[in-house]
Parts: C-alpha cells; structure tokens; sequence
C-alpha cells in the first residue's frame, strides 16, 4: 500500500481503458480483476524501459525519485501479475545502438522482471540505497531488431513532414490542414501520427521544443535524428492505440502506458480517450483545445472526423504502390526536406 502510494504520486502510468473510481494504483483493482479473468499489461516508453532494467544493476537509487518508482513499479507489477511488454522499447534501442545494446539490456530488464519484489519495494521506499543483493544478467537471444519496424518508417516520413512544414512561414492552423491534406492524398491518414502532428502545430503548444530534438541546430544529421525520436514516440502510441483496440472486442487485457514523459503522457492521454469513447468531433475538439484555441480545434476536428468517416467509409478504397521503392522514396524526400530547410 505504501508503494502504490509512491506510485500514485510520481503517475507515470496512463489506462488504455476506462479506469475505475479508486484509480490505477490502488492493488485490490488488480486481485479483482484477476479474479475476473482480466491480464494487465505495461507498455514502457523506451525511458521506462531502461531505468526498469537499471534498477537491478546496482548503483545509488535514494536520490533518484525515477529509478525507485520504476522500482516500485516492478515489485507492485510482480505480486500482482502485472505483465510487461516492452518489444517497442527494444526495438527503439536496436535501431539507434545496435542489435547488442538492446541485447545486453533486454537480458537486464528481463533480471528486473524476476527480481524479488521485497528487494524492489525496499529500493522503491527508500528502505535501502540500491538493491540490497548482486543480480547477473545474460545477454538476451534477439533478431535483427535494429530493422525498422515498416510502422516506424511510416511514421518517420509523417513527422519528417511535421517538421518540414513546422519550418513553413505559414499560420500555425494552415499549417495543420495542409498536412491533413497531405495525409490523406500523398500518404496514409494514420490516427497517432496526425494527432502528435496537430498537437506539435498546436497555436498554444507547450513542450514544442522537446519533440523535434535539434531541429534548429547547423548540424542537419543531428535535426534528422531527433525526427527519427519523435517518430518513435508516434510508434509507441500506434502501438498503445492498436492493442486499446483489439481488446476492446473481447475485454480480457487491459493496458497500461509507463511514461515519464508529460507531453508523451498528454498525447496518450488524448488517444485513449478517442479509443475508448470513440471518435467523435465533439471529443477531439475538447482534447484538441488543450493547444488550440476553441474554434481552431472545432475546425481541425471537423477536418479530422471528415477523413475518419471516408476511410470507413464502405466505398474506401486503401490507397496501394506499385513502386516497390515507394517508402525509401519518401524518406529520401523527407530527409531533403529537412536538410535543404537552413
């Protein structure tokens, strides 16, 4: 009870479902839904991910208020038959250090999963500065992680197109029907990506600076490297939205998103609520008005529900390439966009 008192307060778990009264953090939630039939299971954000595996490689943790609630987080998780999914970190990690990085700490973060929880929930309440045993970890068996997920490329070229059209001397609103356009005609409409799009574009817009990484920097490798960041919290949410979605049919796993990033939280937050309300004008407007002023997300949400109802729209068709090159293409184009930008 105390560390879900811990937890409560450093919140950095968002419910892909309509959470009850009590919230997400308090334990008997978790024995009745087991009694139900009900799993649950966190997806960790890449940071999550790795200060989960952290925990259990020795080193001061007092201090640090993340590592003891990452640490809270896996002793609560144990007892309680909390399960963790953490593919999309790892696969985040292989694509930007290599297949044996994410090897040798997936083998970490699989001890962390095992450790005792007693251990962990001292760590977690200050009880001791650091795990209280040695834990020896073997690197994991993995396959080419370090390939991009053809989601992730998706996603890449939809936020290369945020930021080019971010360096635009256009209307902040201009800006986010013309990618709602380009959306629709040039590429897919995908849900996640056009909403960190339109919440990035946001008139009143906090956190701008922290989803483009380096973008106004000299050195355009490193502004491109931050899209690709930004491409990866668009692949978490995806992911987030995709597993909201399938189990809503049959209602036997219930998910939890770990993120200690608050704007990535916001955007969660906002994507969980249309996949379980369903979408509708009036609930993204409402989401929306956090970053635009209320006519300007009445309109965009209009735009937005337009293209929700063409795509399932019977009469749809999915747009198909013939070019087997298509992709690599529009990561070329992308990429020329950003780097010709200054």
């Amino acid at each position: 009870m105390a560390t879900s008192e811990l937890l409560k307060e450093a919140n950095f778990l968002l419910p892909g479902y309509v959470a009850p009264e009590v919230g997400i953090y308090q334990p008997a939630v978790y024995f009745h839904n087991r009694d139900l039939g009900i799993k649950t299971v966190i997806l960790p954000d890449r940071n999550v991910a790795s200060r989960l595996a952290k925990v259990v490689q020795g080193g001061r943790t007092i201090d640090n208020d993340q590592l003891r609630a990452c640490a809270g987080l896996l002793g609560f998780a144990h007892l309680l038959d909390i399960e963790f999914e953490p593919s999309i970190a790892y696969h985040e990690l292989a694509h930007g250090c290599g297949n044996e990085s994410a090897a040798e700490e997936l083998g970490w973060f699989r001890i962390a999963n095992n450790a005792s929880p007693q251990d962990m929930l001292n760590v977690a309440l200050g009880y001791s500065d650091g795990v209280s045993r040695s834990y020896v970890a073997q690197q994991a068996h993995i396959g080419d992680m370090a390939a991009p997920l053809k989601r992730w490329n998706r996603n890449y070229i939809v936020a290369l197109k945020v930021l080019e059209l971010d360096y635009a001397k256009l209307p902040a609103l201009e800006k986010a029907l013309r990618l709602v356009d380009w959306m629709a005609n040039e590429m897919i409409f995908a849900g996640p990506a056009m909403m960190l799009a339109v919440i990035y574009l946001g008139s009143k817009s906090p956190g701008r600076k922290k989803v483009f990484k380096n973008k106004g920097s000299a050195d355009r490798s490193a502004a491109i490297d931050g899209v690709k960041n930004a491409a990866w919290d668009i692949t978490h949410l995806s992911d987030f939205v995709r597993r909201i979605n399938e189990s809503l049919s049959e209602n036997k796993v219930q998910y939890l998103f770990a993120t200690f990033d608050n704007h990535l939280k916001l955007m969660a937050t906002l994507l969980a609520e249309i996949g379980t309300q369903g979408a509708s004008r009036a609930v993204i407007a409402r989401g929306l008005s956090q970053w635009w002023a209320p006519k300007e997300a009445g309109l965009i949400a209009q735009v937005l529900m337009e293209q929700v109802e063409r795509i399932n729209s019977e009469h749809h068709v999915p747009k198909m390439s013939d070019d087997p090159d298509f992709i690599p293409k529009m990561i070329a184009k992308g990429e020329r966009a950003i780097i010709d930008s200054l």
